[in-house]
């Protein structure tokens, strides 16, 4: 077996993200309540759904806080056809914080706003018995060794990512119809890894060795967002948003590499990829609304570095393709306080060479492909001023059959299996 190096290069995560590869599309409770919220005017997390709806809250400040706790479920199913039998590993522990904060002022046509999210990442993939990562990296440490060494024990691996961004723009209403909104996004993204493998039984008596692998990768970049919103009539409104991409270097700070294989100070690119964004919303009756949303992500125009020599070196954008996100909600306004939401979607993953993809460290981990999401929850105004949102939304992913190329010349086919449980609480603040 080769490419010992790949298996070892930063694996980068998109564990929360449920539309694409690294683009969050659960951004705010009230997303979690209602998936489509790219036509919504009702809340402060329009900041990064409807920029240019927020000339239709009310005149003042506008606060939306709010966090989601996730429970992640991804499992992978594996045999090497050694003698070593079937193995499955799945993740362990939860991410019970990724939060969310977004500021507005809107006075007559204007509204300023700005915010923090996480823009992709979010979460961290806990495989404290190991993965098939660790187990091909096992095996070829045992090959290279050439009978140094006769097993391996105790893996461990533990990776995480997380794009912090803040927004900063302004929106302008034209006229009662027509509005727009230009904005600006700072990322700052940090990257972990940390793995680990002893190894044993050495028939030259040798005593066993702890092999360890601690790296933090950073990067940070700029990017922009235009929002179109128009109120075809008192009961229809369009909406467009287009996000650009933003070019992520992440350069490597080595803690601890006994394998040998990254090298610190390197440069690797990982970029957000845009995002065209549309959204519909209809009010069919004064208490019901329906909501529509499309979200398409143009991943294959973005730079994730070359893949391995067995995938050609192809850019792992372009193994991945472009995904799309579509999503439909409504919403029942019961009496002056409470409202219900229900929803669902699917997303498309466009993979042009999966198998391929997957030779990227960290795919098996995170089973990223086609899945469907159903959302509903509640929001209570509890006086004029103050609004609560409790929601939920579980998402069932497609079961996966692959070949795990980089493991050649063994074949060897791998079996996953996905799911995510997302719990979400905000308040939305009008002074």
């Amino acid at each position: 077996m080769k490419n010992l190096a790949t298996l070892l290069c930063l694996i980068v995560l998109s564990g929360a993200s449920h539309a694409q590869h690294d683009n969050l599309s659960n951004l705010s409770a009230e997303w979690v309540r209602t998936p489509a919220r790219n036509a919504a005017t009702e809340a402060g997390d329009i900041v990064v759904y409807n920029p240019a709806g927020m000339v239709r809250l009310n005149d003042g400040f506008h606060i939306n806080i709010g966090n989601q706790s996730l429970f992640r479920k991804p499992s992978h199913t594996f045999d090497f056809g050694l003698g070593m039998g079937e193995q499955s590993y799945t993740q362990d522990g939860n991410d019970l914080f990724l939060p969310n904060l977004y500021l507005s002022y809107k006075k007559d046509r204007f509204a300023l706003f700005t915010g923090m999210f996480m823009a992709g990442g979010g979460a961290t993939a806990n495989y404290p018995e190991g993965s098939i990562t660790t187990e091909m990296i096992g095996l070829q440490v045992l090959t290279a060794a050439q009978g140094a060494y006769g097993a391996y024990e105790n893996q461990s691996l533990k990776a995480s990512s997380y794009y912090l961004t803040t927004t900063l723009g302004g929106a302008y209403s034209v006229n009662e119809k027509i509005s727009f909104a230009l904005a600006g996004r700072f990322l700052n993204a940090t990257n972990k890894t940390q793995a680990g493998m002893t190894f044993t039984q050495s028939p030259m008596q040798l005593p066993d060795a702890r092999y360890e692998l601690k790296t933090t990768e950073t990067a940070s970049g700029f990017g922009g967002v235009i929002s179109m919103m128009v109120q075809a009539s008192p009961r229809t409104r369009f909406t467009a948003r287009y996000e650009t991409a933003v070019n992520m270097e992440f350069e490597t700070n080595q803690q601890t590499d006994d394998f040998g294989m990254t090298e610190d100070g390197a440069i690797s690119r990982r970029d957000l990829p845009a995002v065209f964004a549309a959204g519909l919303a209809f009010a069919a009756t004064p208490a019901v609304m329906i909501y529509g949303d499309f979200n398409y992500y143009a991943q294959s125009g973005a730079n994730w570095d070359k893949s391995t020599v067995i995938t050609n070196e192809k850019n792992y954008a372009d193994l991945a393709g472009d995904a799309i996100g579509i999503n439909i909600a409504s919403t029942f306004q019961t009496g002056k306080k409470l409202l219900l939401s229900i929803g669902g979607g699917y997303s498309d993953f466009q993979y042009s060479d999966r198998n391929g993809y997957f030779t990227k460290a960290g795919a098996f981990e995170t089973a990223p492909d086609d899945n469907f999401n159903l959302n509903t929850g509640m929001s209570f105004m509890a006086n004029e001023k103050m609004t609560f949102t409790l929601a939920y939304m579980h998402t069932f992913y497609k079961d996966q059959t692959l070949k795990a190329i980089l493991a050649q010349p063994l074949d060897v086919t791998v079996k996953t299996s996905n799911s995510v449980d997302v719990l979400a609480i905000g308040v939305d603040l009008k002074f």
